[in-house]
């Protein structure tokens, strides 16, 4: 299989979370958080937030963060510890098409709209399971 293929199964294996973790001032901090992914750039993914959170001052202090998402029943998960998150210039409506069937997110989000979109930019990642590793570089 392709490389990306095969990191598009992987995203599709997630259901759209994402363990983030963020560091500021040497203070980890972990989060579970949904998301939407760019149908051309696999590497691109869509979160929201309010803007008055934690994670938010956070990814100001330092926009590197470390991703895993939850792994299947074959332990099919992608690992990141090169990615960036920080404001994305979108609007809700430019990628509220991408969050259209995932209803638990849009009903844990009711204020959306009002809410910050985030991009998280994965550099590299390895797509992992019980079966073995790769590495993906999108850089």
């Amino acid at each position: 299989k392709k490389l990306m293929t095969l990191f598009e199964e992987y995203i599709q294996a997630s259901r759209g979370l994402a363990f983030v973790a963020t560091s500021k001032q040497n203070q980890p901090s972990v989060r579970i958080m949904g998301f939407a992914v760019d149908p051309d750039q696999p590497n691109i993914w869509y979160f929201n937030s309010k803007p008055n959170t934690e994670k938010m001052i956070d990814l100001a202090a330092n926009e590197n963060v470390s991703i895993i998402t939850p792994l299947n029943q074959n332990g099919a998960r992608i690992e990141s510890n090169h990615a960036t998150m920080r404001r994305s210039d979108k609007k809700w409506a430019d990628i509220k098409d991408l969050f259209a069937n995932n209803k638990p997110y849009l009903h844990a989000h009711p204020d959306v709209e009002n809410e910050v979109i985030l991009v998280l930019e994965i550099h590299s990642a390895r797509p992992a399971s019980y079966a073995g590793t790769e590495i993906v570089n999108f850089d």
